[in-house]
């Protein structure tokens, strides 16, 4: 009876080392999940718009993305995608993120039908500055010539003197502005060099293939309303009026998105992943498991101003539906992580988590435990950090 005893005690002792050393595991790579978003978040839209001033958004097209962006009024078309320094997408098993090419990713997690939600939190962001100088990266003016119409043409004037300094191959942003004071935004078009001539009394600049519109830059015209510029439109004056920045070579870029979303199946428990995406190429070049046991990843935005703080807290999609994309001062960020293990000796079956009530806020979404999870523990994180391309200079 003695050796049964001290068995039992044994067993008893272990499973309270293995629970123990389960959360602590999780309290730790929760931490490390943290700080690594609040590290790419710190540079978060930095050189949004290459040397040249920020952008209030980037218009991409890719023959081979997916796209369909959720915008103020509906969806963009297939290849067509925005991107902008901080922005998360709703997440769901079937999912495809618009902005990647290739093989692309798809969401397996939440389930379908599942009435959970996880967001994917997307950051862009600059590695460092030495990708962009005067020399390699120059900012060259558009010029008004009425011999060319590159609305419909794909082709843009500039001056013969001097002959903007660009290469044929890199990938390139141009800058025009959209709308009217107080209102005025700077949009980037981001556009491929694909050849370079001289006619009619200007140089040229020639963008067409699979990173251009089959239309030119009129297709990117009729896409203004999905990223929150409802009743816009771009015109040739507008377009010659503009500034292209050459961003280099697509293979030495230094400009990234980073994706972070929870992966349920590449796993033996559902994992936080951070996917690494090439913007010049839009295809994934890396990925790593940030950590174990993440159930529900939920971002919301803070809205306001310099001058009044934060005023309220919304989803992306809520942002882009109340055109308030230019006044996110704040991005937070809430990890729900549960343990690895199920706690067989204190069989407390968990119910729905109320991480509204919780944390204050009702844009976030209650989490209700599957029948598998019922007796494990949860623990809820959040951090609330600076939109830092609220403060680069516009």
């Amino acid at each position: 009876m003695l050796v049964g005893a001290i068995l039992t005690l044994q067993i008893k002792l272990t499973q309270q080392n293995v629970r123990s050393t389960d959360i602590s595991l999780r309290d730790t790579e929760v931490r490390a999940a943290m700080d690594s978003i609040a590290r790419d978040l710190t540079s978060g839209g930095f050189l949004f718009g290459g040397n040249n001033q920020n952008c209030y958004t980037i218009l991409n097209y890719d023959s081979g993305a997916p796209g369909a962006a959720l915008g103020a009024s509906g969806k963009l078309p297939a290849g067509y995608f925005a991107s902008f320094p901080v922005s998360a997408v709703a997440g769901g098993a079937g999912t495809v993120l618009p902005f990647v090419a290739g093989s692309g990713i798809t969401l397996n997690y939440p389930a379908t039908g599942s009435t959970n939600r996880s967001d994917v939190l997307v950051i862009q962001s600059t590695n460092d500055g030495t990708q962009f100088n005067s020399a390699s990266n120059p900012v060259s003016p558009t010029m008004i010539n009425s011999s060319y119409t590159p609305l419909s043409t794909g082709t843009l004037p500039f001056s013969t003197n001097p002959v903007p300094s660009v290469t044929v191959g890199d990938m390139a942003l141009l800058q025009i502005a959209v709308g009217a004071p107080p209102t005025q935004q700077l949009l980037c078009l981001r556009v491929p060099i694909s050849a370079t001539g001289a006619a009619n009394g200007s140089s040229s600049i020639s963008s067409s293939g699979n990173f251009m519109p089959a239309s030119y830059y009129a297709g990117y015209s009729g896409q203004l309303g999905g990223i929150g510029l409802t009743g816009q439109s771009i015109s040739n004056a507008q377009l010659q009026n503009g500034k292209l920045i050459d961003l280099g070579g697509t293979g030495k870029t230094n400009q990234f998105s980073y994706a972070y979303f929870v992966d349920a199946n590449s796993y033996a428990f559902p994992t936080l992943v951070r996917a690494k995406i090439n913007t010049s190429t839009d295809l994934e070049v890396g990925r790593q498991a940030i950590a174990a046991g993440v159930v529900s990843l939920q971002v919301l935005f803070g809205i306001g101003s310099s001058s009044t703080g934060v005023t309220s807290y919304m989803t992306w999609a809520n942002v882009l539906a109340n055109n308030q994309t230019q006044n996110v001062q704040t991005v937070k960020v809430l990890v729900l992580t549960r343990s690895i293990y199920s706690d067989q000796k204190d069989p407390l079956k968990q119910t729905a988590i109320d991480l509204p009530d919780q944390f204050g806020q009702a844009a976030y979404t209650k989490y209700t435990p599957s029948a598998t999870e019922a007796l494990q523990h949860f623990t809820a994180q959040e951090v609330e950090l600076t939109a830092r391309s609220s403060v680069w200079a516009k």
